[in-house]
């Protein structure tokens, strides 16, 4: 399922890439929907503009499909940042329970969006009084948001 991308893929890719670094989402979302690419690394580019723009909620119907593909659990070869952008939105959208279970399965070296998403939920943890801190230990996740400092999503 995750073929490499051809040549008018990457044109496209790039553009997108260009644009997202620009900090351009609604231009980069526009030219995915106007080439209508529908790869994996596509619908992934599409999930990281979704997120940038603060539509989470579409941001983690399309990146669901991508990371568990059409399974219960995700897949062993799904990529890495297919997961993280995941976790990431649903981080945003305060689905820690999500957040944490699958930032648990993954190791630090295999992203650095890995790095970013614990060191955001460890601020996040510290900044919770004794009672919170005790509940989130025992598994009762309190309602205060985690904050992120860092552009959500990742392209491959």
């Amino acid at each position: 399922m995750y073929a490499h991308r051809n040549k008018t893929t990457i044109s496209v890719f790039d553009r997108v890439r260009q644009l997202l670094d620009q900090n351009r989402p609604e231009e980069a979302l526009n030219l995915i929907d106007h080439v209508g690419q529908n790869s994996a690394s596509m619908k992934n580019a599409q999930g990281v503009c979704l997120l940038r723009l603060g539509r989470i909620e579409d941001a983690i119907s399309v990146l669901r499909e991508i990371t568990f593909q059409d399974h219960i659990c995700i897949p062993s070869d799904t990529p890495v940042v297919y997961q993280t952008n995941f976790a990431t939105a649903m981080l945003l959208a305060n689905h820690k329970e999500g957040v944490i279970d699958i930032i648990s399965r993954l190791d630090e070296k295999q992203h650095p969006a890995v790095v970013r998403i614990r060191s955001a939920m460890k601020t996040w943890e510290k900044g919770l009084n004794l009672l919170q801190r005790l509940l989130f230990k025992a598994g009762i996740y309190p309602g205060k948001a985690i904050p992120i400092d860092f552009a959500p999503g990742d392209l491959e």
